[in-house]
């Protein structure tokens, strides 16, 4: 038994005369240390796999943004991959960002859904109609200044688009790989 308690209060004393452990310290100026920037609203470019657009973007809470973006939309890569048409068009999106840091840097999750006028032919055919694509993005965010900031992700997406032409309906539906390049100026 005394073997017992002998081992005990060494395991417990033993700890105290290891050896100390390092620390870390932050050199600061004399004002303090710099603190992360919190969210704020972002102007935007977007210049994703599938889209050229201008956005804006509004925090609601501390993690959590929504953006409203317009721009060109564009299915270029569809005929590479036997997907369907290449189509071009105007239109907008809505973007729901969640961010895991208070900042809005570092990883994020950015579900999306996007609506364009689009035309485009096939053969002799020239059309108009409506493309819709919506998908999700999982990334990082990354501080360039205290100002600028560049978003990089990966995800998938849905895109379905319609054009009436002369001789009928073109569709063109498809699910695909979702890349996002965004780069926000902090308001």
């Amino acid at each position: 038994m005394q073997r017992l308690v002998v081992l005990v209060v060494l395991a417990v004393a033993m700890p105290a005369f290891a050896a100390p452990q390092r620390s870390v310290h932050i050199m600061c100026d004399p004002v303090g240390c710099p603190e992360e920037p919190s969210l704020e609203p972002q102007l935007q470019a977007d210049v994703g796999l599938s889209v050229i657009q201008a956005a804006y973007e509004h925090p609601f809470g501390r993690r959590v943004s929504a953006s409203v973006s317009a721009g060109i939309f564009g299915s270029y890569f569809f005929p590479w991959f036997d997907l369907g048409d290449d189509v071009v068009g105007l239109g907008g999106g809505f973007r729901v960002t969640w961010f895991a840091r208070d900042s809005g840097r570092g990883l994020y999750i950015a579900p999306y859904v996007r609506v364009h006028r689009v035309s485009g032919d096939r053969g002799d055919l020239h059309g108009t109609g409506l493309g819709v694509s919506a998908g999700a993005f999982a990334g990082w965010a990354f501080g360039l200044t205290d100002r600028l900031d560049l978003r990089l992700g990966f995800g998938a997406q849905y895109i379905r688009h319609s054009i009436d032409t002369d001789a009928g309906r073109l569709t063109s539906s498809a699910p695909f790989v979702a890349i996002d390049i965004l780069v926000g100026y902090r308001l």
